[in-house]
Formats: C-alpha cells, structure tokens, sequence
C-alpha cells in the first residue's frame, strides 16, 4: 500500500517557479505536474508562458498573448498645477509613454484615471512643468466628462492663429 501512495502523492505535484532566460528582460513562469513510474523512471509534463518586459519598460506583447503593463509615472500636479510628490484629490498626474530623440511622449490624467490630454511629445524642461504644451503639434485639453475644453495648434513653440 505504500508503495502506491508515493507515486499518486507525487502526482498530485504542482510547481510554479519564474526564472531569467539569458536576456534579463525576459521571465517565464513555469507550471509542472510529475509522477514516478516505479524507483528509477520519472515521467511529467510542464507549461511556459513567457513574460516579456520591453527594453524601454512600456507595454509589450509577445506571441503567449500576455501584455505586460509598466506604468511610468513622470510627476503629480495638485489642482493648482503646482507638482507634488504623490496622488492628489482633484489632481493630475503625467504618464510616460515613451522616450524620444527630441524629448518625452507623455499624456496627462486627471486623478481618478480620465485622460485629461492626447499624447504630446515635451522636452525634457518642460515635462515637470504643468502649464508645457508641445513645440510642434496639436494640444488638446478635454473635461473630466471627456468632452474638449480647449484645442490649440503650436509650430516652433508659438501657438498658430
């Protein structure tokens, strides 16, 4: 009877692990169901899903269908605009999407989440500051309610008539 009951217990073996591949962005997790078949054969089977965090630690997806979500945070602004050092009622908050050549491509949001602007490329002087629109490009405002409050044209950092 013993010896029947170490191979189903054995069986019963569920192992999840991570582990880094030879590039340290990427990690897997690893999921595995094994058995003994008599003293010296061992026989199981396991599942990889691969996780991959981009270069630039922005979204990624890879051919698994898993999308790994970095949120990067540039700065908080309270209701006055002025910058703080965490989330404020009734604030904003500004989102790295990217790195560029000629600067940033953020997007700012209100505190409970609504887009407050569409993306826009700032410079690295003006990604703290609250009041920055972009140099070259549209600059949309919308209401928390998602409805514009203010559309306006730039070229060379002058607003366009």
């Amino acid at each position: 009877m013993k010896h029947i009951l170490a191979p189903i217990g054995l069986s019963l073996l569920l192992a999840a692990c991570t582990g880094v591949g030879v590039d340290s962005n990427n990690i897997s997790l690893g999921l595995g169901l094994g058995s003994t078949i008599g003293r010296h054969v061992g026989l199981g089977t396991s599942l990889n899903i691969p996780l991959t965090i981009g270069r630039n630690g922005n979204t990624t997806s890879n051919n698994s269908g898993i999308n790994i979500i970095e949120e990067k945070i540039l700065t908080y602004f309270d209701t006055q605009g002025n910058t703080t050092d965490s989330a404020v009622k009734g604030g904003y908050y500004r989102q790295l999407i990217s790195k560029q050549n000629n600067g940033y491509l953020v997007q700012d949001f209100y505190s409970t989440g609504e887009k407050r602007t569409d993306p826009m490329i700032l410079s690295k002087e003006q990604a703290f500051s609250f009041r920055a629109h972009p140099n070259d490009g549209t600059y949309t405002v919308y209401a928390i309610n998602g409805n514009i409050m203010q559309q306006q044209n730039f070229r060379n950092g002058q607003l366009v008539q």
